[in-house]
């Protein structure tokens, strides 16, 4: 059993690929990629991980899917939230659910969802913190952060030329790190990620389409970090 593995953030890649190579329609792909996010959650639990930070929709989707997709993954958000309010997994574990990202974007009735899945699933102690982002991307995060942080200063709230890294964190979205970074998909970037939090994170990409994912890949990637030398930089 690992012993340091903390907070992990994956990138779940492949699902509109998954739903071609099945010759399947992309909303059985996608429902099959949010059942597979529920299975990671139970896997997490019992990995004793504490923070999982998923990137569900970025930013860059949003506004380049066509208006058809768009509809279609927010229908399957809602009732995916909708599953979450009912779930056992989510209530044994204990899970804290936030959202991150720019919400007002979203369809009010679908912000409104995920506003009573925060709710339901507050902020707890010793239990896993569940961070979801929506229309993210880790350029605006970093513009919005530097856009409050202008403002403080603007209004003497921050002297700018004291101001620190965890200062600066504050103003982020999330400002834990993960200790890993998983991207399925068999691509090999980030793509904005969380580009402050991953630095010092490793990352390992696996070819696996997200629905394929399995518990033998989650945790051929948990061997992976247990192996890894972690210098930070030294």
């Amino acid at each position: 059993m690992h012993k340091t593995l903390s907070s992990l953030a994956i990138i779940p890649d492949g699902n509109r690929r998954y739903a071609q190579k099945n010759n399947i329609a992309v909303e059985q792909a996608y429902l099959a990629g949010f059942r597979k996010s529920e299975e990671v959650v139970r896997w997490c639990g019992d990995s004793k991980i504490k923070t999982l930070t998923y990137w569900a929709l970025s930013l860059d989707n949003f506004s380049k899917r066509s208006t058809d997709e768009l509809s279609l993954l927010f229908r399957l958000m809602k009732s995916h939230a909708q599953r979450v309010l009912d779930s056992q997994v989510y209530k044994d574990n204990e899970v804290t659910v936030r959202f991150f990202g720019k919400r007002e974007l979203l369809p009010p009735e679908l912000n409104r969802m995920f506003s009573k899945v925060e709710d339901l699933y507050p902020e707890r102690k010793g239990g896993l913190v569940l961070n979801m982002g929506i229309a993210y991307s880790g350029r605006d995060e970093l513009l919005n952060a530097v856009q409050k942080l202008a403002s403080d200063i603007a209004s003497d709230k921050v002297r700018a030329n004291s101001l620190t890294e965890s200062e600066f964190e504050k103003y982020l979205y999330l400002s834990e790190s993960p200790d890993l970074l998983i991207r399925t998909g068999d691509s090999h970037r980030l793509s904005g990620m969380m580009p402050w939090q991953t630095v010092y994170s490793e990352l390992y990409f696996s070819p696996k389409l997200w629905p394929e994912f399995t518990k033998e890949d989650f945790d051929s990637a948990v061997e992976f970090y247990d192996s890894a030398d972690r210098k930070f930089g030294k």
